[in-house]
């Protein structure tokens, strides 16, 4: 008698389906309650100003756990949504020729049926990068961030992904976002940065800009060229 334990299974490839934008803008609504809590806090409890990229970082995944999720202060920000919220997982590259690349973030998604090539792969990928005078948009958050994402090391099977950005006074996605995209040489745009309608606003962030870029790989299961891959700029004010 079979107990249907070897059944075949559909074959499946990269790229992943795209993530329900309901999913996308839970996260992104738990990542700005979580700064609203974060800006709350006195200097002596966490000093926001003068805090370090990885600081801030930590700092911001503890608040999501151990304040945000699985309360009453983001409808569907809970486990029966988020299976998972990493920071620094060690996730391989689109090649695997490196094994260790690790974004700042990953929110996992319950599957519920949901079928995907790497459930190790699946999910929204965020990359956290500081934003002021000694942390460019074109060096920093452009050449160190979502390049890594252009290139397969993060969210290689994934069609969208999220940057977030500690801003500095004065840094606001426009223009300096549109301008160092605009001046780069890596990073090939097709579309945006553009507003998008679809997001909450709350005091300490600035508006959600989504933005569309070429990847520069293909996939070694298929031979097909990686997709666009679209992304949500979430710029968070540190003042």
């Amino acid at each position: 008698m079979s107990l249907g334990m070897f059944q075949e299974t559909p074959k499946l490839a990269p790229p992943h389906p795209p993530l329900p934008i309901a999913f996308v803008l839970v996260v992104e609504d738990a990542i700005k309650v979580a700064w609203t809590h974060i800006r709350g806090l006195s200097q002596a409890e966490f000093d926001l100003e003068n805090a370090y990229e990885d600081t801030i970082t930590q700092k911001l995944h503890e608040v999501l756990l151990d304040d945000v999720f699985d309360s009453d202060k983001v409808d569907g920000f809970n486990g029966d949504l988020i299976s998972k919220i990493t920071r620094e997982e060690k996730l391989r590259g689109f090649d695997g020729s490196q094994l260790d690349p690790m974004p700042d973030l990953v929110f996992g998604i319950r599957h519920s049926g949901r079928q995907v090539y790497r459930r190790t792969q699946d999910g929204l990928f965020v990359e956290c990068k500081p934003v002021d005078r000694k942390h460019t948009v074109g060096v920093h958050y452009c050449n160190e961030g979502i390049i890594r994402f252009v290139e397969g090391k993060y969210a290689w099977c994934m069609l969208s992904a999220m940057m977030v950005g500690y801003c500095a006074s004065g840094y606001e996605a426009i223009p300096k976002l549109s301008d160092a995209l605009e001046k780069s040489n890596s990073i090939k745009t097709k579309r945006g940065p553009s507003v998008c309608p679809r997001t909450n606003t709350i005091l300490f962030a600035q508006e959600t800009y989504v933005s569309v870029h070429e990847r520069n790989f293909s996939y070694l299961e298929t031979s097909d060229p990686a997709p666009d891959i679209e992304f949500r700029h979430v710029w968070l004010n540190r003042e």
